[in-house]
C-alpha cells in the first residue's frame, strides 16, 4: 500500500465515527497494538521533546526504508504516536521528510485535542520529519562521496584494515565471538572524507543487546585514527546464517568446517 493509499484509509476509518468520543476510543485501541518497546531503550535521547506526556521514538533503517517503534505513558498519546508510525513505517526517508502530514487535518485530530496534546502532536510530527530528513541527508552525502579514484582506494586501504580491527574488538555479550568474525558485518565503506558507513545485521531480528552492540561498534570505529565519523545501518536481508562466519569463529565455537547451513540461527 502506498503512502497516499494508507493516509486515505486512515481518513476513511475515522469517517466511520460521528462522535469524537468514539474516535478517541479508536485511538486508544490503536495504542494497544503497538509492539513492545524495551524498557532499557526508554532513554533520554529517544524522548520526543515538547510532549506533556513522555513519548519515546526509535527507528531502524532496513533496505532503504524506515521502521519506527514507539511508546508513551499516556493512553491517548500512545494512540496518536501509534497512528503516526502505522502510517509512516516502511516508507523511505524522502517520502516521510517531504510529506505534509495533511491527513491529520482531514481527520480533524488537531482541532479536537486539548492545547497540550495538540502541541505534543506537533512535536511528534516535527520529530518524525526531522529524523527522516537527517537519514535522507546522510544517505545522499554517503552516495555523493563514494566515487573514489584508484589513489583514494590505495590511501584508504590501511584505514579499512584498522576499521576491521576495531570491529573485531566488539562482541555480543551472549556469543564469545566478535561481530566481524561472526559474519554480522555485511559492508564497510569509507568515503573521501574518511567517514565510515557500515551495514550490519544480527543473528536474530529481536536481539536484546542490539542497541548496545551497535553503540559499541560505532564508538570503536570512530576511535580509529583518521576516521572522521561512523554511520551504521541495521539490515536483516539477507538473513544471517552460520556460513557467514569466519574459520576463526568456527574454531571458537567448536563448529565443523564442512557444515553448509543456510538456516537462520
Amino acid at each position: 500500500m502506498t503512502l497516499e493509499e494508507k493516509k486515505l484509509q486512515v481518513v476513511e476509518d475515522f469517517s466511520l465515527y460521528d462522535e469524537w468520543l468514539d474516535k478517541y476510543e479508536y485511538l486508544i485501541e490503536q495504542g494497544k497494538n503497538l509492539a513492545p518497546f524495551p524498557e532499557e531503550s526508554k532513554t533520554e535521547d529517544k524522548l520526543i521533546k515538547g510532549c506533556q506526556s513522555r513519548v519515546w521514538l526509535d527507528y531502524e533503517l532496513k533496505d532503504g526504508k524506515m521502521y519506527f517503534k514507539a511508546d508513551s505513558d499516556a493512553i491517548i498519546t500512545k494512540g496518536i504516536i501509534s497512528l503516526l508510525i502505522d502510517v509512516y513505517s516502511g516508507r523511505t526517508p524522502q517520502e516521510i521528510a517531504e510529506d505534509d502530514f495533511g491527513f491529520l487535518d482531514q481527520i480533524g485530530l488537531k482541532e479536537n485535542l486539548s492545547p497540550t496534546r495538540a502541541g505534543g502532536l506537533a512535536s511528534m510530527v516535527e520529530t518524525i520529519k526531522r529524523v527522516a530528513a537527517e537519514v535522507k541527508d546522510k544517505k545522499e552525502a554517503s552516495d555523493d562521496s563514494q566515487v573514489l579514484s584508484a589513489d583514494d582506494v590505495k590511501e584508504l586501504a590501511p584505514l579499512y584494515e584498522n576499521v576491521v580491527l576495531a570491529l573485531k574488538q566488539v562482541y555480543d555479550p551472549e556469543i564469545p565471538v566478535n561481530i566481524y568474525d561472526l559474519g554480522l558485518i555485511y559492508e564497510i565503506n569509507i568515503n573521501k572524507d574518511h567517514k565510515a558507513y557500515i551495514r550490519m545485521t544480527f543473528t536474530a531480528p529481536n536481539c536484546p543487546m542490539a542497541d548496545m552492540v551497535i553503540s559499541d561498534a560505532k564508538t570503536c570505529v570512530e576511535d580509529v585514527p583518521g576516521i572522521t565519523g561512523c554511520d551504521i545501518e541495521l539490515v536483516f536481508e539477507p538473513a544471517w546464517n552460520t556460513s557467514m562466519m569466519t574459520d576463526e569463529a568456527r574454531v571458537a565455537l567448536n563448529m565443523d568446517f564442512d557444515v553448509d547451513d543456510n538456516s537462520q540461527e
